[in-house]
């Protein structure tokens, strides 16, 4: 009877997460889901994009950084895109209102990426009738310290603990550079919600209010 209670309250949440994905998605076109486990040191915080393939794009995924940071550097990305831009592999990103920072695009080809990544982007991606695993592409930084990327000489060895490679080898060459500018953003406040592999991961939408 337990078990059957469960069940049915997983059923429950999972049903009103997934309307309140379709609400935020309708609204600002996007969402976007934020995934911590403070309980395990070896679990890497991330976020990834649900909804960048309604406009035949890749979704997005990032690691290890601030959650509102993220908000505003998805959102950039997702002006690009309304631009009339590609999201391509090597793409490289410089904020206008951050000097000195910049993030490069990279095709995610490793399984992980669907196995242990974006759920929902999946789920989301069935119900629009698309395929079961829509294209992602990693939002991947360089390091602070050496200014290198993690498939550049130089590098910090363990500087792919923090940021898992999903993608092969380094970046085509002659990729194009986003020189973005900067977009008022205003944060809703972000709730707290742990990484819960029984019941997809996910967090609260990180979007503007």
């Amino acid at each position: 009877m337990l078990r059957h209670l469960r069940g049915w309250l997983d059923d429950k949440r999972r049903d009103a997460h997934d309307a309140s994905l379709l609400r935020k998605i309708e609204q600002h076109g996007w969402t976007a889901n934020y995934v911590f486990d403070k309980r395990d040191p070896n679990h890497r915080d991330f976020a990834y994009t649900i909804g960048f393939s309604d406009f035949g794009a890749p979704e997005l995924i990032v690691f290890d950084l601030d959650a509102q940071f993220i908000n505003g550097l998805f959102w950039q990305y997702f002006h690009y895109l309304k631009s009339g831009q590609e999201l391509v592999d090597g793409l490289v990103f410089r904020p206008s209102d951050m000097p000195g920072f910049e993030c490069t695009l990279r095709k995610a080809v490793r399984p992980e990426t669907w196995e242990q990544h974006v759920f929902d982007a999946m789920r989301y991606s069935r119900t629009q009738g698309r395929e079961d695993r829509p294209p992602v592409m990693q939002i991947v930084w360089p390091s602070a310290s050496s200014g290198h990327y993690p498939w550049s000489p130089g590098c910090p060895q363990d500087y792919g603990e923090i940021q898992p490679q999903l993608y092969e080898s380094a970046p085509p060459e002659g990729a194009p550079v986003f020189d973005a500018i900067a977009y008022p953003t205003t944060f809703t406040k972000l709730s707290s919600t742990r990484f819960s592999p029984a019941f997809s991961n996910r967090m609260v939408s990180l979007l503007p209010s």
